[in-house]
């Protein structure tokens, strides 16, 4: 999961507005994972780099598994992140009762706003509310930003699940790229938290609108 870059916003604008993607985002969500991924198309080989791309961008996959969420900075789609209420099915070795997140990205234009913390937040208040005991995430070893967020935020390393990318996506006898987990014990939801939930039933409504202590 990436977060590209650190910089802070100079415009002040309303806060993220976090809700399902419907099929007419998905030309969006696609442009918005190519810009937040192309700072790293340098780092790894360039046919490594197409497929691993391809395999954030298959929406169609990740919506047969969970949820895309979007996120809107001035009604334009400028954050992603798809949601996975069983973590095992994306074949990281993650136990079928967590949940796991997978491909957040943040588009270039939208630093500094919190689209990727208002993205997280959503991500742990569904998996919460589905009874899920943790919450849990790979990212990328040469996405120092992004780590650098997470540690911020309070998750924890998961080194047990680490596993090599490279060796994942095809580009087998060369140096590992791995791939480093995190994650977060939940709590139980509060009642609030579930009356919140079930009465969101619309994909436009606004996800993050009601986070919780983390």
């Amino acid at each position: 999961m990436s977060v590209p870059g650190t910089a802070a916003a100079t415009t002040r604008v309303a806060a993220p507005f976090v809700r399902d993607a419907v099929p007419a985002d998905h030309p969006a969500i696609r442009d918005v994972v190519a810009a937040a991924y192309r700072q790293y198309a340098d780092l790894i080989a360039p046919d490594f780099f197409a497929r691993y791309l391809a395999d954030l961008v298959d929406l169609d996959r990740h919506a047969r598994h969970g949820r895309l969420f979007v996120a809107e900075v001035a009604a334009r789609v400028r954050g992603f992140a798809a949601f996975y209420p069983d973590a095992s099915v994306q074949r990281f070795g993650l136990p079928a009762d967590w949940a796991s997140g997978r491909a957040l990205a943040v588009h270039p234009a939208a630093r500094g706003y919190g689209v990727a913390r208002a993205l997280l937040a959503t991500a742990e208040r569904v998996a919460r509310d589905s009874g899920a005991p943790v919450f849990a995430f790979h990212t990328a070893s040469f996405m120092t930003g992004a780590i650098a967020l997470y540690e911020r935020l309070g998750y924890h390393r998961a080194p047990e699940f680490d596993f090599d990318m490279a060796a994942r996506f095809g580009q087998s006898g060369g140096t590992p790229i791995m791939s480093i987990a995190y994650l977060r014990h939940l709590n139980p939801p509060s009642p609030r938290s579930a009356r919140l939930s079930c009465g969101s039933s619309s994909p436009h409504a606004n996800l993050a609108s009601h986070p919780w202590r983390t």
